[in-house]
């Protein structure tokens, strides 16, 4: 128990946990109980490890973080237990009621099992309760191995020959290969945003892949080589590194679209691109968030001219035959500080078709 402690990143608690009463000979009550119900979370009886923490807590011994883990960790990874995620919600969070700060193994056993038995909306309530009682998941990292690390950066390498000499591309990828946990980062980035637009299986797919394999999946590469060249204004180079991720064989998520249609629609030459992108996202099946699709409208209105309108009724036409029903309220709030004119002039096309 104690190696698998510190190896879960509890060393400083092991050793205190471990640390034999003075003058006795005999383990804290702490560590004999968190023992216990370890074992029983193991060994995929949740229930039991359960009964011990109630008599734990009724004898006035105060858990520890790992028991805390023991816990959320065996009841996610236990659907056969009647509300299994309930309870491990419920320790979740009262690991942070106590002030402790969730070891990322439980926090993706838990989204994992809320994304398997729950509905979508119960991600995004349950991520706003962690965030109101102020845990970040920003402040997650994975623990990599170096042997899998030294591997995917290589492979991360690769990925820039779509780069095409792009100087300041290059120097751009070649500063974030320099950190391996910056691509974590992005990672857990690409997670968070999947999670937060209601693309729970994405974004369990995403994690999945993490935590089995121990590196990144290539959506994340090919992404973060589309998202290098938009942050240059390079819409070409963009489209192309799109291109060369489909010629790989590589399936885009919903992230990388909305990534790579938003960085589109910067250019009024790319609207026609950011159009269609649009479009093959959801044929896929995709649902755009408001600030995608919004986006693509709003392009070809500040085109001026009065094609632009035939535009963004073709768009809205082929997103209601898809089943996909603009929000109009959330339009709104995306066009927030646009002129007046536009705001009105894209809403009425947008509306007129909702309405008609």
């Amino acid at each position: 128990m104690f190696s698998s402690m510190a190896d879960s990143g509890f060393l400083d608690e092991a050793k205190e946990l471990f640390k034999p009463l003075s003058g006795e000979v005999t383990l804290p009550q702490v560590a004999v109980f968190t023992m216990v119900i370890s074992t029983y979370a193991r060994a995929g009886m949740a229930m039991d490890a359960h009964k011990v923490y109630q008599q734990m807590i009724a004898s006035g011994v105060t858990p520890t973080a790992y028991t805390c883990t023991a816990l959320i960790s065996g009841f996610a990874k236990d659907l056969s237990i009647l509300d299994s995620v309930g309870y491990a919600k419920k320790y979740f969070l009262e690991m942070l009621d106590r002030g402790m700060k969730p070891h990322y193994k439980p926090y993706m056993d838990l989204m994992n099992a809320i994304a398997c038995e729950e509905p979508e909306e119960e991600v995004n309530k349950f991520l706003e309760q962690i965030k109101a009682k102020g845990l970040s998941l920003d402040d997650y990292s994975f623990p990599y191995k170096e042997g899998h690390l030294t591997k995917q950066m290589e492979a991360i390498r690769m990925s820039t020959g779509l780069v095409d000499n792009n100087t300041v591309v290059q120097k751009y990828l070649e500063k974030l290969l320099a950190s391996p946990w910056k691509i974590i980062e992005l990672s857990l980035s690409m997670h968070c945003a999947l999670l937060e637009d209601g693309n729970v299986n994405e974004a369990t797919k995403v994690c999945n892949s993490i935590q089995h394999t121990v590196t990144e999946p290539s959506v994340v590469l090919h992404t973060l080589v589309i998202e290098s060249y938009l942050k240059f204004g390079k819409a070409k180079g963009a489209l192309k590194a799109y291109r060369g991720m489909l010629a790989a064989g590589v399936a885009p998520n919903s992230y990388t679209y909305t990534i790579l249609i938003k960085g589109l629609t910067a250019d009024p030459l790319f609207c026609g691109d950011a159009k269609k992108c649009l479009l093959e996202m959801m044929e896929k099946g995709m649902r755009p968030n408001a600030a995608t699709y919004t986006a693509v409208i709003e392009s070809f209105a500040k085109q001026g001219d009065k094609g632009y309108q035939e535009e963004c009724k073709e768009v809205v036409e082929v997103m209601i035959s898809k089943g996909f029903v603009p929000n109009a309220k959330a339009m709104r709030e995306v066009l927030k500080g646009r002129p007046k004119a536009v705001i009105r002039g894209i809403m009425n096309i947008v509306l007129s078709k909702l309405n008609g």
